[in-house]
């Protein structure tokens, strides 16, 4: 919709790292030769499955681990071995918050994550309130984009990132024999593949199945409500990311593959940004162009705060005024809590159904969104009174 540890320069350093590393680290995967991956697919719709009354505590780890070899079938379509199930796991990489994020749903998580990076979109740890372990793991400092010579010490049986990091971070890792699995988590058809084969890696495959039934619900309660509404039935939404840098404000709009572009259209939205929408990265629209689009209804993500401020600065500016948006107070701050509802973190499903709600009041007058967030924190192990101290005063956005 993203201080250093000091480390030796020297070449010789490196050398003895690797050395280590050969020596130390598990044996290389066996990695059969990878077919160019398709593009994701869209969203097929499942069964209809009633909503769970209540939310579902989650479930302990798993007792005994898988004998034998395992292979997984990772993003990248690369056949990875293990011979046995990895006890510990460095998370690293670009957006790495939204692999733990999933990786935390597993029971097992707690136990077997060793290392991860202190890079975060947000100044709320969610992992140190998902991991009574916290302060035990390494911390990789600075950077979420560790190399070998930060990695190799932590002695990983696997390191798991996404496949945009292959080229570079990947192929420096398998070089020195750590093996990694490749996801992606950016849609929701990956995220099902994904679950899967963290599910594969933590021996918890049944657990897999269950959080990805939780979202191919989230989706089905949705489809459900708004599958046989016309083009003309859907309001013409625009999403921006507002940002604000040496008093300056911009606007900017996703691309049209993008999770935050998905939801719009799955909650029953019309895109109209579609056509101007870049590659790869949000791009910049000025006031001009929001104007000539003329939304129905506009969602306002805030990366760097609370959006109800910037809506109130929206509000009061005379040009935007004229919007109709704004004279019909249809303008509304996405949520969030650690993280922000509108992105591929494991929030997407409460992102979704809440814009179905906003988008279709009419449709969606059932939705309690307390009890949305009480369902998806049920996942992660969260009672009311955890929901109370730590998910509760983080809230922000338009919930009401």
């Amino acid at each position: 919709m993203f201080k250093h540890k000091k480390w030796f320069g020297t070449s010789a350093f490196v050398l003895i790292v690797v050395a280590l590393a050969a020596c130390a680290a598990p044996a290389a995967p066996t990695v059969a030769p990878a077919p160019t991956p398709a593009p994701a697919p869209t969203v097929a719709p499942v069964p209809a499955t009633a909503a769970p009354a209540s939310p579902t505590v989650a479930p302990a780890p798993t007792t005994a681990p898988a004998a034998g070899p395992i292979v997984i079938t990772d993003a990248l379509g690369r056949a990875v071995k293990f011979d046995k199930l990895p006890q510990r796991i460095v998370l690293t990489g670009r957006a790495f918050f939204m692999i733990i994020d999933a990786l935390y749903l597993f029971p097992e998580a707690t136990a077997r994550v060793v290392g991860l990076p202190d890079t975060t979109q947000s100044k709320n740890d969610f992992f140190a309130a998902l991991d009574p372990n916290y302060a035990s793991k390494f911390i990789i400092r600075g950077s979420n984009e560790a190399g070998p010579e930060q990695i190799a010490p932590v002695n990983p049986d696997v390191v798991i990132t996404k496949s945009v990091n292959a080229s570079r971070l990947g192929k420096s890792l398998e070089q020195v024999n750590i093996p990694v699995v490749y996801v992606d988590f950016e849609t929701p058809e990956q995220y099902s593949r994904d679950l899967a084969i963290l599910g594969q890696l933590l021996g918890n495959p049944e657990r897999a199945k269950m959080i990805d039934a939780y979202f191919k619900t989230q989706v089905e309660r949705v489809n459900a409500k708004i599958k046989n509404l016309k083009d003309a039935d859907k309001p013409r939404v625009l999403l921006l990311q507002y940002s604000e840098k040496s008093g300056t404000v911009a606007f900017s709009i996703p691309p049209v593959e993008w999770m935050q572009t998905l939801i719009v259209e799955m909650a029953g939205g019309r895109s109209i940004w579609r056509e101007n929408a870049g590659k790869g990265g949000w791009s910049v629209v000025n006031l001009e162009q929001i104007a000539a689009w003329n939304p129905d209804q506009v969602y306002i993500v805030f990366y760097g705060g609370d959006p109800k401020d910037a809506i109130a600065k929206i509000k009061a500016d005379p040009k935007w005024q004229a919007l109709k948006a704004v004279k019909e107070n249809k303008v509304f701050g996405f949520p969030g809590d650690f993280y922000t509802w509108d992105q591929p973190d494991t929030r997407w499903g409460l992102g979704l159904i809440w814009l179905a709600a906003k988008t279709h009041p009419a449709l969606f007058g059932d939705v309690n969104i307390n009890q949305e967030i009480a369902r998806f924190y049920a996942l992660y192990g969260f009672d009311q009174a955890a929901i109370r101290s730590k998910v509760t005063p983080l809230l922000v956005g338009d919930l009401k």
